[in-house]
């Protein structure tokens, strides 16, 4: 009986696990299965859904996932599926998102390029590097292309001849940063001027000074001039008599100059107000209208020596004793005070530095060369010897 049992189960189709799944699926199932299974075995079949499941399912995984990454970013499920990137509806619609590591904000403002000039080398010019100043831009324009060229590249000298260009590192910024919110407010245009199709970042009237200048400014009439003025060698000097350093400067070429002669060294004073408004400009006139009666460096000595005394004063009236203390001629001094031309020398002079980009005071030439940081005796003689040995 036992056996007999056995057999009726092979023959009604009741077979063990392995035998089963080795049956191959015949034409009358072909309906139910689907003629793409035609030959496979059962077990084929079983396996075959169960991957087809696994992966409908992972398709389904993912587009929640993102969904639940993304958050009201709607993601466009085929572009995301064949790495074509994003839906321009979905950028369209999304304040900000994440994406491999990053995250990524969407601004109201124009996509800004800015080309900045900066060296080949930065150790030899560590001041050139524009990458603090860039930061800090990004605050206010964080949508800020930027393009570095190099100075001595063909784009940098076609940027520099094109812009005018006279300090590194220098920043051009396109038409575009008009658009620019923060550019509506009226101090924040004084600050760029317009050259050519761009405009150049006015570097000196933020304070940021220049790392290197590609030349030295001329002279000019006007200039307080010490010295014969086809002297060998030229030390032009931008200053302010309500500087602390100026006043140290001024100090240590006055003890240089002894070491040569008239023919050998010649110096160019440039007045550089700090103060605009207030006595710093009184000073500069003061010095410019002695410089007139040939008494410039006898007056300049009384007004560095004196910078807090007439500092915190207002008007011309504390300059009175100076003049009286050098025996000017007082009716010449005041009418050189009221001049309508002295006054716009000053505003000259002025605007002289901005272009070449000074941001502070002393800064000094010599021979088109940025006299970098040399305050003392010993550093001025040297700079001037190297140059009227070569």
């Amino acid at each position: 009986m036992v056996q007999k049992n056995k057999n009726k189960e092979g023959k009604n189709g009741f077979f063990k696990k392995e035998e089963k799944n080795k049956i191959k699926v015949r034409s009358s199932q072909d309906s139910v299965l689907g003629l793409e299974n035609e030959g496979m075995t059962l077990g084929d079949i079983k396996e075959k859904r169960r991957v087809e499941g696994l992966v409908q399912n992972l398709i389904s995984a993912i587009i929640v996932l993102s969904g639940l990454f993304l958050g009201s970013l709607f993601v466009d499920a085929t572009q995301l599926i064949t790495k074509n990137g994003y839906s321009e509806r979905a950028l369209r619609e999304a304040d900000f998102f994440e994406l491999g590591g990053k995250t990524w904000v969407a601004y109201q403002e124009p996509l800004i390029k800015v080309n900045v000039l900066v060296v080949e080398d930065e150790k030899e010019c560590p001041n050139c590097n524009a990458d603090e100043i860039l930061g800090w831009m990004k605050r206010f324009i964080p949508t800020m292309a930027i393009n570095k060229v190099e100075e001595n590249s063909v784009e940098g000298k076609k940027l520099i001849e094109k812009y005018k260009l006279t300090t590194i590192p220098s920043f051009v910024f396109d038409e575009k940063i008009k658009e620019a919110s923060f550019f509506q407010e009226e101090q924040v245009k004084e600050i760029f001027e317009k050259k050519s199709d761009g405009l150049v970042l006015n570097s000196a009237a933020l304070g940021i000074p220049a790392g290197k200048y590609l030349e030295s400014p001329e002279e000019k009439e006007g200039d307080i001039v010490i010295g014969k003025k086809d002297a060998q060698i030229k030390l032009i000097t931008f200053f302010d008599f309500y500087s602390t350093y100026s006043r140290i400067f001024y100090e240590a070429v006055k003890e240089a100059q002894v070491e040569f002669t008239g023919d050998q060294l010649v110096l160019v004073y440039k007045t550089f107000p700090s103060d605009l408004q207030g006595q710093s400009i009184s000073a500069a006139l003061v010095g410019q209208c002695a410089y007139q009666q040939g008494r410039f460096e006898e007056m300049a000595d009384l007004l560095f020596k004196n910078q807090e005394e007439w500092g915190i004063k207002e008007g011309f009236e504390i300059f009175d004793k100076y003049v009286q203390n050098l025996r000017l001629d007082k009716e010449k001094f005041d009418k050189c005070i009221d001049s309508e031309e002295n006054q716009r020398l000053i505003q000259n002079l002025i605007k002289q530095g901005e272009e070449f980009g000074i941001a502070g005071t002393p800064t000094s030439f010599i021979e088109n060369e940025y006299l970098d940081g040399v305050f003392q005796k010993e550093d001025i003689v040297k700079a001037v010897k190297e140059r009227l040995e070569n």
